[in-house]
């Protein structure tokens, strides 16, 4: 098993590994817990397919249909936790030369899928099997036309193979396994199991882990009410890194620019608002990325123009909002009693960039209009020596008409 691969997909290959060994060891690794779970239903999947794999040319002589065990359903897979169910949730399947498909020999189950997606899929045969077996996700009950990659579990393997699945749109399906050729009473043993994860556009809220299904390049709308004034963070959980996040309005067109989810992209939001968190992802082997977009609270209290400037006393930090799409500017003040050096702090987070600029009076102050940028973690502005006696104006604006974020700001 390669290092690194998705938990999901970990589970879904030692849920698999039954007939290769009585026990599989992983130690100090958190598949190692899950295998130590599975121990005992595993051993039972096992002894029931290779029972069933000698009853079969028996049974061949009186029925068509190939004997099922266990539970070969299509497990939802909505957040990190329905893992878990996979363990209760794989098949043995044995299929013999009776049960003829238009492709040769196999079994076939329908499942109704209700968005786009993945499926990820794990299988392995029995040592007794006389071949190997095809699985994967069809669009016919006589598994001709597969959806996308189509796996294979080899009789001389003694790994478990896996197949990620990109599902295109909703629908009925079939899970199933297959073989191209058999002898005359020959059979296979398979167990299998199939996890399935919404890749649609969906409803999110502030906090909420979202698991998307996602293999192929595509792009997502996630509907977003704002609770609070404040911001909205998009962070990436897992194998989301490199997936562009642009914030859009209610019509779905942008009011931000696009950035990679790894910097964790934040916009300024306003309460009772509806956006729309735009998800565009490239190619993903693992079959599926984990987000969650946080809402932030951030009572503001600033001037919208610069004679009502609101006072910033010295050592004190404020906080405020550049709301997505607005053109606004805060404004602060601060008053010198005699000369002194300055020195102003910006911190905060930012989709693009934010802009500060001092005043004294009516004009800007030389060598002050700096840029808070999404990569900055803090902008320091600096006197020049010592500024004179006399009030300074501070005015935060967006760096352009995409930027939008929050910032903390004080003065010493």
């Amino acid at each position: 098993m390669k290092r690194g691969m998705s938990k999901l997909l970990s589970i879904l290959l030692i849920a698999t590994l039954v007939f290769t060994s009585a026990s599989v060891a992983f130690a100090g690794t958190e598949e190692g817990q899950v295998a130590g779970d599975l121990t005992a239903s595993l051993k039972n999947a096992a002894a029931a397919a290779v029972q069933q794999q000698a009853k079969a040319s028996v049974q061949s002589a009186t029925t068509k249909a190939p004997l099922v065990e266990g539970n070969f359903d299509l497990v939802t897979i909505a957040k990190e936790a329905d893992m878990d169910k996979l363990a209760g949730n794989f098949g043995t399947i044995v299929y013999n030369s009776s049960d003829v498909l238009a492709k040769g020999y196999g079994y076939a189950k329908p499942v109704a899928i209700p968005a786009k997606g993945t499926v990820i899929m794990a299988a392995t045969v029995g040592a007794a099997s006389e071949t190997g077996a095809y699985f994967g996700l069809y669009r016919d009950s006589q598994l001709s036309q597969p959806i996308g990659y189509e796996g294979y579990a080899a009789r001389t393997s003694t790994e478990p193979s896996d197949a990620v699945i990109q599902v295109p749109s909703a629908g009925t399906y079939y899970l199933g396994v297959r073989s191209t050729s058999l002898t005359s009473g020959g059979s296979v043993g398979v167990v299998a199991v199939a996890g399935y994860i919404n890749g649609g556009d969906r409803t999110i809220t502030s906090g909420q882990e979202i698991l998307v299904g996602q293999k192929e390049a595509q792009t997502n709308y996630f509907k977003f009410k704002a609770k609070n004034t404040g911001y909205l963070q998009v962070v990436s959980t897992k194998d989301a890194g490199y997936n562009k996040v642009t914030l859009c309005n209610s019509k779905k067109k942008a009011l931000s620019n696009s950035l990679g989810v790894r910097y964790a992209p934040t916009f300024g939001v306003k309460k009772g608002t509806t956006y729309y968190v735009k998800i565009a992802s490239n190619f993903n082997s693992e079959g599926s990325y984990l987000f969650k977009a946080t809402n932030t609270k951030i009572t503001e209290k600033s001037g919208k123009k610069k004679a009502k400037a609101v006072n910033l006393k010295k050592n004190k930090t404020v906080k405020g909002t550049i709301i997505a799409g607005n053109g606004q500017e805060d404004w602060y003040k601060f008053k010198l009693n005699g000369k002194k050096k300055v020195k102003i702090v910006m911190k905060g987070r930012t989709n693009d960039a934010m802009k500060i600029q001092v005043y004294q009076g009516g004009k800007k102050i030389s060598g002050t209009n700096g840029t808070f940028r999404y990569t900055n973690k803090s902008y320091t502005v600096k006197s020049i020596g010592k500024w004179s006696k006399g009030t300074y104006y501070i005015k935060i604006s967006r760096g352009n008409k995409k930027s939008s974020g929050y910032y903390e700001l004080s003065w010493k």
